[in-house]
């Protein structure tokens, strides 16, 4: 490997371990493992052969590469996410006090880096690292929303090492194996002069100065884990400038362990004493949904060809947030209910000049949210729309520089969400993502 190709692996290994990641697809989940990708709006994915982020969406399109090649990619990540309270109350009577939060969305640069080595004429191995799955959302700590969530950020880590074989010069198969960490980090505020009400009675809270929305705390949750995964795929050439993939990427389960650290106020200190409301070791099981990918590539002359990508999740895995405290601490949940999804996308590729191909996509993303009663604020998410554009710059026989850009357009979305003290959140959301995505591929 020579220098070049040892500097951008250790910079995007760097990045990677430092950033958190914020999800401009549905759910929390990230497709953007693939700068040339973006340009289409991955139509295509892990059938065009053009780059090696065929790790993540199909192991057997390892095969396509002759030589061995690396890829180091950035993407920006700009959402936003702005709420507008149209009636939040607590106990349906008292309206929720606190404003509409800011923008609750958190930009974030996430890399990933994809190489890929031609053993034999058959056998090609590869490793992937990227960031598969992540959220990250942040608001005012005294909005109307608070007892809901102010800062939420969730990030994976994963390593995927694969390897494909060529059975015979129409089919190709590939495996891998995932060593996935993830960590999580949530906070909210706490109601509890509505607490001190509800356990001490109206006279009792009266006399410790607790009254509803008079004597906010603030809870922070944090874990992590590491979880196992694998994936396969294969791949069809029925023809010259036809190409068909089929790929599975499994679930990952984790159980994340770590700390629940509670902010009391003094009047609130009572409450205290039955061993509840005080820091104490927590964790909480969290499954990253499994997927399928069919990905088509058609070559159609000398100059265009067209691609096209289904990819169904299993989002309804995600059926509720659970976070189980050490101590006497009831469990705090949040339904989710979610619903499996998915993404489509049609694109093409265009050879301007044996140096620059151009790329166009669209896609439509499905929201795995059900209702407005499970659209919470740490993932106010909903159908979206991409338009995205790309281009590939071949600056010598053996290096390219990608370029994408994707703007989302999300349906507009309200939330109706039932809170633990009581209070309703009621409002309609406004979001957008724009993605920006730069990557180097070598030919090594």
């Amino acid at each position: 490997m020579n220098q070049s190709a040892k500097y951008a692996l250790t910079l995007s290994t760097l990045l990677l371990l430092g950033m958190a990641a914020t999800s401009p697809g549905a759910g929390f989940a990230l497709i953007e493992q693939s700068a040339q990708g973006m340009g289409k709006a991955f139509a295509g994915a892990g059938t065009d052969g053009a780059d090696a982020s065929s790790i993540y969406f199909n192991p057997a399109a390892m095969s396509l590469q002759s030589d061995a090649h690396l890829d180091v990619a950035l993407h920006w990540i700009a959402p936003s996410a702005k709420f507008n309270n149209t009636g939040s109350t607590l106990g349906g009577v008292m309206p929720t006090t606190g404003g509409n939060g800011g923008d609750g969305g958190e930009s974030a640069l996430v890399p990933n880096l994809n190489y890929i080595l031609p053993l034999n004429e058959k056998v090609t191995a590869g490793i992937g690292v990227f960031v598969p799955f992540g959220l990250s959302t942040s608001y005012e700590r005294d909005w109307v929303g608070r007892y809901h969530g102010v800062d939420s950020e969730l990030s994976t880590y994963n390593i995927n090492p694969s390897i494909s074989y060529r059975v015979n010069p129409k089919v190709s198969i590939g495996v891998g194996v995932s060593a996935q960490y993830a960590e999580a980090d949530l906070s909210s505020a706490v109601d509890f002069g509505s607490i001190g009400y509800s356990l001490l009675g109206p006279a009792t809270a009266g006399k410790l100065g607790l009254a509803p929305q008079s004597a906010d705390g603030f809870l922070r949750v944090q874990g992590d884990d590491w979880g196992m995964g694998y994936n396969a795929g294969v791949l069809v050439e029925p023809r010259d400038g036809t190409r068909v993939g089929l790929s599975y990427r499994s679930k990952v389960d984790y159980t994340l362990r770590g700390d629940a650290d509670f902010t009391v106020p003094p009047q609130a200190a009572p409450l205290t004493a039955q061993g509840i409301f005080v820091d104490t070791d927590a964790k909480a099981k969290i499954t990253m949904p499994e997927n399928v990918t069919l990905g088509l590539y058609q070559k159609v002359s000398e100059k265009w060809a067209v691609l096209s990508t289904v990819i169904w999740t299993r989002w309804s895995r995600f059926d509720e947030l659970r976070v189980d405290y050490s101590n006497f601490q009831p469990d705090s949940v949040t339904e989710e209910n979610w619903n499996d999804s998915f993404f489509y996308s049609i694109g093409a590729d265009y050879l301007a000049s044996e140096k620059l191909i151009l790329h166009g996509g669209v896609a439509y993303d499905e929201t795995p949210v059900p209702s407005a009663e499970n659209r919470t604020p740490r993932i106010p998410d909903n159908d979206r729309l991409w338009l995205s554009l790309g281009a590939s710059f071949k600056t010598s026989d053996t290096m390219t520089i990608d370029v994408g850009y994707a703007h989302l357009f999300v349906d507009d979305s309200e939330s109706r969400v039932a809170g633990p003290t009581g209070d309703v959140l009621v409002g309609d959301w406004e979001s957008s993502v724009n993605l920006f995505s730069i990557q180097l591929s070598m030919t090594l």
